[in-house]
Formats: structure tokens, C-alpha cells, sequence
């Protein structure tokens, strides 16, 4: 299922949104995805943003307005802001990204099978990336993904109390 498309590409970690109209909102700190054409980028919800894009409507002709501003019909707009958290390239997981998505490429939930695999490295339970993101991410969001884990994968479960009690502490 398609939540949305990228407009904006903010640096190699960090994405905007727009949220299809039709689409099921989804919450903050929820794990996403992004397919490229060797694999995909593993994001995050960081946050969701609504703006009116009411301002610019006195300074268009209205004989111009249906042209240039579409949305005059709709003012509402709403957006993710998705934190980038690494990629799975062909089997491979890797908490980098070595290259960001593209405008206009699709974003959807991470499926079971995509989130056992992320989280999984040599065979071995593994969130590795939390530590590097501590700094980038909330702790209410660490600990949403480490539920949506927990709730993915039972068998992470002695690991993941450890890490939201370090969590938690912090």
C-alpha cells in the first residue's frame, strides 16, 4: 500500500512526504519503506506536518489560479517527515545509506518479512542502528520501533527489553 511520494530529499537521511489523499494515515514511528532498483531504503516516521498553503492565493490572477495553484480547491496539505535508517541491497543489510531516494519514488509500511530481515544480521538478532540514531530520533520513536520489533519478532524479545531499558534511562 502506497502512503505517499517524496517531493523533497533534505540529505541522505532525511525525506519529505506529501501523504496521498486516499491513503491510511499512519502514526509517528512507523517503520516505511522505499524501493530503489537494488533494493530498499528502510525509513521511519520521525514526525507528520499539516500546513494551508492559503498565502499565496491573493498574489495569483484568479484567471490563473486553477494553473497555478491547484490546491485552491483543497488547502490542506499534509506531509511525513521520514529518517532514513539503512538498506537492504539484494539479501544484504546495511544500517547506511549510500545513496537517497529520487523525488517522486513511493512510500510504503515495511512488511513482516522486510522488518524480520532488517533486523536480522548473520543470522543474529541486531538493532545496531539505534546507537547511531539516538541523537536523530526521539526516544519515543526508538521505542515505537522497538515495539513494532518486539511485535515482528518474538524471538528478539530478551534483546529488546535491554534496549528499552536503556532507553528509557537515557
Amino acid at each position: 500500500m502506497v502512503l505517499g511520494d517524496i517531493i523533497r530529499v533534505e540529505d541522505a537521511y532525511t525525506y519529505l512526504v506529501k501523504i496521498s489523499p486516499d491513503a491510511q494515515k499512519e502514526g509517528i514511528g512507523r517503520l516505511v519503506k522505499i524501493r530503489k532498483h537494488d533494493g530498499i531504503i528502510v525509513g521511519v516516521i520521525k514526525n507528520i506536518t499539516h500546513t494551508i498553503r492559503e498565502e499565496l492565493i491573493p498574489y495569483i490572477n484568479p484567471d490563473l489560479q486553477p494553473k497555478y495553484a491547484p490546491f485552491n480547491e483543497d488547502f490542506r496539505n499534509s506531509y511525513y517527515v521520514i529518517h532514513g535508517l539503512g538498506m537492504i541491497n539484494r539479501g544484504s543489510v546495511k544500517y547506511d545509506i549510500e545513496s537517497p531516494p529520487e523525488i517522486r519514488d513511493t512510500l510504503e509500511l515495511l512488511t513482516t518479512n522486510e522488518v524480520r530481515e532488517f533486523h536480522t544480521i548473520n543470522g543474529k538478532p541486531s538493532v545496531a542502528y539505534f546507537h547511531a540514531n539516538r541523537d536523530a530520533l526521539d526516544k519515543k520513536i526508538l521505542l515505537c520501533i522497538a515495539d513494532q520489533i518486539g511485535l515482528q519478532c518474538p524471538e528478539c524479545g530478551s534483546m529488546l527489553r535491554l534496549v528499552r531499558k536503556h532507553i528509557e534511562r537515557d
